[in-house]
């Protein structure tokens, strides 16, 4: 484990040291688990902290829960998608493009905050476009918006908002 994590290993240290007591290490491994999977916490390809705050407005909480269910370890083989917000190869060659230099690599499809830097992006070159227009194209590209399949998409996007987010 990294340098970075004391409370994790002292935690694990004191599940070891207490393997005697059942009940005392189910609870001490159900929270090991649980601050494990928070990944807005650390970014889970380098376990380093995530140290800029990154907002997560509606859309965005709704696309990542479509797309991975909030797993940046998400991986879709068929597609090459990976991450929380399963980027494909030739989306991080779209953002490179747009910003005119080589910022992303597809190392960083694994880290939440540079997926969500990416999404930003693509959704910042879609000036006025409705959060149905963004959903969209973030799954079919600049067309997207004219695709039909991208529609069931926009329609699995816009349920996750309205029966799990408080506008």
């Amino acid at each position: 484990m990294p340098d970075g994590h004391f409370f994790l290993k002292s935690l694990l240290n004191y599940v070891i040291k207490n393997m005697g007591n059942m009940k005392q290490t189910i609870l001490s491994l159900s929270l090991l688990a649980f601050i494990s999977t928070q990944s807005m916490w650390y970014d889970k390809l380098t376990y380093k902290p995530i140290i800029e705050p990154v907002a997560i407005d509606t859309l965005l909480n709704a696309v990542m829960a479509v797309e991975s269910n909030f797993d940046s370890m998400a991986y879709n083989s068929k597609e090459n998608a990976a991450g929380v917000l399963q980027i494909r190869p030739i989306m991080v060659r779209e953002v490179n493009r747009l910003l005119g230099e080589d910022k992303y690599t597809l190392k960083d499809r694994w880290s939440k905050a540079k997926s969500i830097e990416m999404f930003n992006v693509i959704r910042s070159h879609l000036k006025g476009a409705s959060d149905e227009e963004i959903a969209r194209t973030w799954n079919g590209g600049y067309n997207g918006k004219n695709i039909p399949q991208t529609m069931q998409y926009w329609i699995k996007v816009k349920q996750y908002t309205q029966n799990n987010i408080k506008q």
